[in-house]
């Protein structure tokens, strides 16, 4: 059948996505992913991870052009160890986790700055650094506050951070800020999104708009998947999200990559 899927792009997030309920990527997602790109397409993630987080994963993905990193915050090219770009917290906003860190003892705070994880509070999920030799400083220094920072991940339980997504821009920052899980609240650089990145890859790149798929599960990939000709939500996501569904994809432990590459086939490339 040859190269079936010959300048398609598929693009898809990571945690409650690609990577199952054990944070790994199962079997049948990877020979789906090999199948698609072995047939022409091509294929990136799109996540919140740093640097050093998705590179665990490179070995076993077929990769070939630049990810989209820290909720689109940076675009990173592996192959090169090159940075296509990058965007950060504008400095007038820092101030704001001042206050929240103040108002909110409860929540872990963690900025991201030059690939480095500075813990400006520690809370029971930044101890997941633990378990891998990542860039990560628990005690944090005071010229943190003149570097860039790429992103600051409020951290805590779904309750809290459900209160503090609805005050957020009321009564801290007006930029921009998007929920990436349960206990996971982003801030990124204003008008930063998985789907503006995705614009400038598709740019850069001259990709048919046309040919775009992308898969997602939570609030940080709607724009991602609705300017993809083809976006999947998985059945399992944030439930806010699903309403804006133009496809549903298995659960992220029903090897959803493997539904969607043979949907493609079979619902766009045999149609046409």
């Amino acid at each position: 059948m040859g190269n079936i899927f010959e300048g398609y792009l598929l693009v898809s997030d990571m945690d409650g996505t690609l990577l199952n309920s054990e944070k790994r990527i199962s079997k049948k997602n990877l020979k789906a992913i090999e199948y698609f790109v072995n047939k022409g397409g091509k294929f990136t993630v799109a996540t919140g991870r740093m640097v050093q987080s998705v590179e665990l994963f490179i070995d076993q993905l077929k990769i070939e052009l630049p990810t989209i990193l820290h909720n689109g915050a940076k675009i990173y090219d592996y192959k090169n160890n090159k940075i296509i770009s990058q965007y950060t917290i504008e400095e007038d906003r820092k101030e704001a986790f001042r206050r929240i860190k103040e108002d909110k003892p409860n929540l872990g705070i963690e900025i991201f700055a030059d690939e480095v994880v500075y813990i400006y509070r520690n809370c029971e999920l930044t101890k997941r650094y633990e378990k891998h030799n990542f860039n990560v400083v628990y005690n944090m220094p005071e010229e943190i506050w003149d570097k860039e920072w790429l992103k600051v991940l409020l951290i805590g339980d779904k309750e809290e951070l459900d209160e503090l997504e609805k005050e957020y821009k009321e009564i801290y920052d007006t930029g921009t800020v998007f929920r990436s899980g349960s206990n996971y609240l982003d801030v990124v650089s204003n008008n930063v999104s998985k789907g503006k990145a995705l614009k400038e890859l598709i740019k850069i790149y001259d990709i048919d708009p046309k040919k775009v798929i992308a898969v997602g599960d939570n609030m940080n990939d709607i724009e991602m998947l609705e300017r993809a000709r083809y976006g999947f939500y998985i059945k399992n996501g944030e439930k806010r999200a699903l309403k804006n569904a133009k496809h549903i994809a298995p659960s992220n432990d029903d090897n959803p990559m493997d539904y969607v590459v043979k949907w493609i086939e079979n619902n766009v490339i045999n149609k046409n």
